[in-house]
């Protein structure tokens, strides 16, 4: 029996290649966000490259998977997860980086909206978007949605799925197939805005159209399949057909020009979603893929990379490189050329110095918790604080 097929070895494979696809989904926004830019139209794979956006998309869809893997991995163990705990394990991880982000974004823009995101840029630096943003309330308030550093709205969005995530497990899934959520996200994708359009004695602003398109319920659907490929773990591809449908799907999607974001996302969700399955199942046809060292190495520290990279771009690059606003193909070419090597860079000092100590730092506080729980618990007598009520 080869060695990649023993269970140890399986997880460890399965883990790599969700790495790979971390990495596949910031570089594409990246090199979106260089596009963006100066978009250009020469050729079809540029048509693919102007819808690189949706790597957050795969993002979504990977940290739904993950976090239900995570949370069958304490079950197994006996180790049944508070929701305070799995709450704090999430701050640690996402709020350190993020904070340091926006400190740094405050200090490189000084108020000027011109580096601001342009659905911020009628009131980006105030002391309610500070607070919004402090407390991940920003997602939820149009003015404020998108954050200082130009790609805060993803960061909103998963922190409300994270704050929702243990009730949907413990209250929703028992009681909706997985088919039922990925149903309800795509009743929410059309759903959310005609629902916010309509709302009577209510006047939309232009710059609140992101509100519709970036926060929870419409982005919902991403995380929605990946709730479905955690629960559906055990129908797993056998025929390389599945294989020749994703190619098939991203290639005739990407020669496309998709106007209405609605549309665009409904289209791109599914084979977003059919390569992750397949990679999840390390299917022999993306075998190869998934355990590319590169890629993965990239995907871990792909936050970092996501952070920090549109913050370079725009609030460095732009303002000091004369050569960052070439257009077409060469122009495109330089700006990744620059981009990536110091994205990264950037990434893997923040990864070793930020990210990780929070992760540590987290688990310190909630193991701290459970040993002052345990000492409470057995000066009661033996009897638990929730008991104890």
């Amino acid at each position: 029996m080869p060695k990649s097929s023993t269970p140890q070895s399986a997880a460890q494979t399965r883990v790599l290649g969700l790495d790979v696809l971390r990495g596949v989904a910031g570089l594409s926004v990246l090199i979106f966000h260089a596009f963006l830019i100066e978009p250009t139209h020469q050729g079809w794979w540029m048509r693919f490259i102007g819808q690189g956006a949706e790597g957050v998309g795969l993002f979504f869809i990977l940290s739904a998977l993950t976090l239900g893997l995570s949370w069958d991995a304490h079950a197994k163990k006996g180790m049944a997860q508070s929701r305070w705990a799995f709450w704090t394990r999430r701050f640690w991880r996402i709020a350190p980086l993020y904070y340091i982000a926006l400190l740094v974004a405050a200090l490189f823009t000084r108020g000027n909206v011109q580096f601001a995101p342009r659905a911020m840029a009628h009131n980006p630096f105030t002391w309610g978007s500070l607070l919004a943003h402090l407390s991940f309330l920003f997602a939820w308030i149009p003015a404020y949605q998108n954050s200082w550093i130009g790609v805060g709205w993803s960061i909103g969005t998963e922190m409300s799925f994270y704050l929702l995530f243990p009730w949907i497990v413990e209250k929703v899934i028992p009681r909706v197939r997985p088919e039922g959520l990925v149903g309800i996200g795509l009743a929410l994708v059309w759903g959310w805005p005609w629902f916010l359009t309509h709302l009577p004695f209510m006047q939309w602003p232009g710059w609140t159209g992101a509100f519709q398109l970036w926060s929870l319920p419409r982005q919902f659907i991403w995380f929605a399949i990946g709730l479905w490929i955690w629960k559906r773990s055990g129908w797993k591809p056998h025929s390389g057909l599945w294989a020749l449908l994703w190619i098939a799907l991203t290639l005739s999607l990407a020669n496309e020009r998709w106007i209405n974001p609605q549309t665009e996302l409904l289209v791109w969700v599914f084979p977003l979603g059919l390569l992750v399955w397949l990679v999840f199942h390390q299917h022999w046809a993306m075998r190869l893929f998934s355990r590319s060292r590169l890629l993965a190495y990239v995907g871990i520290r792909s936050y970092s990379l996501y952070l920090w990279h549109w913050l370079i771009l725009q609030a460095v690059l732009l303002r000091f490189v004369p050569d960052m606003h070439m257009t077409g193909t060469e122009g495109l070419l330089v700006r990744v050329a620059v981009l990536l090597p110091l994205s990264l860079g950037v990434s893997v000092v923040s990864y070793r110095f930020i990210e990780q100590p929070g992760i540590r730092y987290g688990r310190r506080w909630i193991a701290r918790h459970a040993v002052l729980r345990s000492t409470s618990s057995s000066g009661n007598g033996g009897e638990s604080l929730s008991d104890s009520r």
